[in-house]
């Protein structure tokens, strides 16, 4: 192989190898009653995905964080800031730790906060509601129990 012909090969195989994510695998487990959960979390509630994009850094292609922003809209507040609306990050897998969130659907959410956003992913107790019944029956004691002990 001629010298150029080497170097035009690792050129491309560097161009490649720059495109890869590292795989990550997620070993937390999430909490195992509601309370512990809503203990741990900075904000806790019910809402639906309005929108899920990747940072701009992400997009267009200085970083690889595989993070994505959620928007919610709140529907049910337990826990955390007077709002409509909020926006949090999370990766799309739960392989990375993060929640498979869609468009259109609604989750019970269980907010930490990150070093630079607030995050959410299967660590934190988030669920599909459909999932989430006796859960949020939980958190409705716990919210009325807290303004008792005011």
């Amino acid at each position: 192989m001629t010298p150029a012909k080497l170097r035009l090969s690792l050129l491309i195989l560097a161009i490649v190898l720059m495109g890869v994510e590292r795989a990550q695998a997620c070993t937390c487990m999430a909490p195992a009653t509601a309370a512990q959960a809503f203990e741990k979390s900075s904000a806790v509630f019910r809402g639906r995905v309005t929108r899920i994009s990747r940072p701009f850094w992400d997009r267009v292609g200085i970083t690889r964080t595989g993070n994505h922003q959620v928007q919610f809209e709140i529907t049910k507040r337990w826990k955390g800031a007077q709002s409509k609306s909020i926006v949090v990050s999370t990766r799309l897998s739960g392989e990375a730790c993060g929640f498979p969130f869609e468009e259109g659907k609604e989750y019970l959410i269980y907010v930490a906060p990150g070093p630079l956003d607030i995050e959410t992913g299967i660590c934190t107790g988030t669920k599909h509601i459909a999932g989430a019944e006796l859960e949020m029956e939980q958190l409705d004691q716990l919210k009325q129990s807290a303004g008792r002990d005011r």
